[in-house]
């Protein structure tokens, strides 16, 4: 899945800096000596996202080199299942400050595998969540956007092996999905519509091609 975010070139670039930097990358062993000492705690820095995998074992980075972190990486030690008896350090958490706010606008989430499997944004700098995407095996599976700021997912994609197959759409706000619309590869091939927002389909239409 391709994303459009609407970012200025600043952001952009340390978007791609920070990306380029962990996406994909092996975890590393430690020496015992690095991984009996964590890296100090940084001071709070304003975020939406949730506490989840956040550890004493934080290394920040300053991309615009304005004297302030853009980049927060957290790293948690395990078992490592290659190696029985050995313990091996892995990145858990990245956070991101896209416009160089000091506030937080992506964060992202990655499995013992070392690839991501959720992430949350933060896509109208207002400093709330308002789109969270799932992954399995580092494939994106389903995608929630709240598009108005009501703390409710109003937009929801779903994927299959990494392509779009349905959407489903809240058109008037009141929390139930009352347009559902699903995809054939790329086409838009049927759309269903509950025009008395009762939770059934009441009308679907055939996409011309």
């Amino acid at each position: 899945m391709q994303s459009r975010w609407n970012l200025g070139p600043h952001a952009a670039l340390a978007l791609s800096f920070a990306l380029s930097a962990c996406a994909g990358a092996p975890a590393k062993k430690q020496p015992a000596a690095a991984q009996a000492t964590a890296a100090p705690t940084p001071r709070p820095v304003a975020s939406s996202c949730s506490e989840e995998r956040k550890t004493p074992n934080v290394k920040e980075s300053d991309v615009d080199t304005d004297g302030n972190a853009d980049i927060w990486k957290y790293y948690q030690e395990i078992d490592d299942p290659e190696r029985p008896g050995e313990r091996k350090t892995i990145l858990v958490r990245q956070d991101l400050d896209l416009n160089w706010d000091s506030r937080i606008d992506v964060c992202r989430y990655f499995g013992v595998d070392g690839l991501v499997d959720k992430e949350e944004f933060d896509l109208d700098y207002d400093g709330k969540v308002d789109q969270v995407s799932s992954y399995e095996k580092g494939i994106v599976q389903l995608v929630q956007r709240d598009r108005n700021n009501d703390g409710r997912f109003d937009i929801v994609h779903r994927y299959q092996d990494g392509k779009l197959t349905q959407k489903e759409i809240d058109t008037n706000d009141d929390g139930k999905v009352d347009r559902w619309e699903y995809f054939d590869g790329p086409t838009l091939d049927r759309v269903g519509v509950d025009l008395d927002h009762d939770g059934k389909v009441d009308r679907w239409a055939k996409s011309s091609k």
